[in-house]
């Protein structure tokens, strides 16, 4: 059985690696820096401009605008499948997660993962309430953290829609209206980019297709589904990530410490 230290930086490398297999694009200057001329001794000020994301081509939303939406909610359950995308138990499983979110000024998080590789029985559930956080590993039972919630920052971060969704910002040109609907009982509009699409090839995905949901209201993430072959450095690799979210500010998203 592993430490708790080992199993909080196997957790971290997981929720890690949600977003490893999407490719980044090498960073680039956003601008240019002249030498001065000499004998010119005095610094040249230069205004910093930041870098601003592409404007969606299509008639559909900003998928990085949709999921930080999700940061104004009280709380959330999220769900999210995926499949080539991070290392499973058996190969080429399904990992899947299932968690609570409550925000504001007294957060919380809990989740559960199955079919992960690494942990005993492809199994990890962390609760973090506060500054406190527990961890439970297969059929073990529950420990504290030692080092509590500041353990598990960068692991619930990471694992959150918001940064899943940001990892293929790239589809977002390529997304347009298809219909209104219920998804997850709330009234939202269905977005689906394809691969037939060169804005959609151009962000990496070479066949299947991404579809988007964002409430009808404040356009926050409802759901999303890519199923395809993503350009993952060159090479093409068959993805799929479903993530639902659901339970909005719903009274029952309560999480206790464990017993």
């Amino acid at each position: 059985m592993a430490t708790i230290a080992a199993l909080i930086v196997l957790a971290a490398t997981f929720l890690a690696g949600c977003d490893l297999m999407v490719p980044t694009a090498t960073p680039r200057p956003s601008r240019f820096v002249a030498t001065p001329e000499p004998p010119e001794a005095t610094p040249v000020e230069i205004d910093e401009v930041p870098t601003l994301r592409p404007e969606p081509a299509g008639d559909g939303p900003d998928l990085v605008d949709g999921a930080n939406a999700l940061a104004d909610l009280d709380s959330y359950r999220v769900s999210v499948e995926s499949r080539g995308l991070v290392p499973a138990t058996p190969p080429n499983g399904t990992v899947k997660m299932a968690s609570t979110l409550v925000q504001g000024t007294d957060p919380a998080a809990e989740f559960t993962m199955t079919g992960v590789d690494g942990f005993a029985g492809g199994r990890l559930q962390a609760i973090v309430i506060g500054d406190e956080a527990w961890l439970k590993e297969g059929s073990a039972g529950w420990a504290k953290s030692p080092g509590g919630a500041a353990d598990f920052d960068a692991a619930f971060t990471t694992l959150s829609p918001i940064d899943l969704a940001t990892a293929f910002e790239s589809l977002s040109p390529g997304l347009h209206k298809l219909a209104s609907e219920r998804r997850n009982g709330q009234p939202s509009v269905h977005y689906r980019a394809t691969a037939a699409d060169d804005a959609t090839k151009l962000a990496g995905l070479t066949t299947g297709a991404a579809d988007a949901w964002l409430a009808a209201d404040d356009g926050h993430l409802v759901g999303m589904v890519i199923d395809g072959t993503w350009d993952v450095d060159g090479t093409p690799t068959a993805v799929f990530l479903d993530i639902e979210v659901s339970g909005i500010n719903d009274r029952a998203n309560t999480i206790a410490s464990p017993r």
